[in-house]
């Protein structure tokens, strides 16, 4: 057989799969989010709670622990007026994993959904947050609400840094059954 056959073949094999997820009710959601992470200023978003120096200590140092309620939104600019822009909040941590340069954090959080259509639905996000990485990538790991068994992935760029407040660009992909 010749590679004349192989992609007829294929290209059948992947319309049974769509298919066959489509009847099953898979449906794949792409949204672009943005996180605001602060941790100075007025606004503060994340502490540090544990470290060396307990939680005084620097999140860029090895074994920080840092806890995060960040405003999540549709648009890279967080106003007083949030109104439409806010969609909710990433709650959870970060954890300072690497000893040499600090630059490396393992991230698990939940994004809660309180506004839209999505109200009360969740996204729980982990993977590692490496700031020297022009792009990062974390695991959508599960959903609740309409996002129930989500599994999927976060491409992960920085918006706007400002000291050390952040505001990250959540490029998520995820399906659910």
């Amino acid at each position: 057989m010749g590679s004349g056959f192989l992609f007829p073949a294929v290209a059948a094999a992947t319309l049974v799969i769509v298919f066959m997820q489509a009847a099953a009710g898979i449906s794949e959601t792409n949204m672009v989010l943005y996180m605001h992470d602060n941790l100075t200023g007025g606004n503060v978003t994340s502490f540090p709670v544990a470290g060396l120096n307990g939680s005084s200590s620097d999140p860029g140092k090895f074994g920080t622990v840092v806890i995060m309620s960040d405003p999540i939104t549709k648009q890279p600019q967080l106003t007083d007026s949030e109104g439409s822009n806010f969609l909710g909040r990433a709650q959870g941590s970060y954890i300072n994993t690497n000893p040499h340069t600090g630059m490396e954090f393992l991230m698990v959080f939940t994004i809660t959904f309180e506004n839209m259509e999505y109200n009360g639905s969740s996204l729980q996000i982990q993977g590692i947050e490496r700031f020297d990485k022009p792009q990062r990538e974390y695991a959508v790991v599960g959903g609740t609400g309409q996002f129930r068994y989500a599994r999927g992935y976060v491409v992960c760029t920085m918006e706007s840094v400002s000291g050390e407040n952040a505001v990250l660009r959540l490029s998520t992909t995820f399906r659910t059954d």
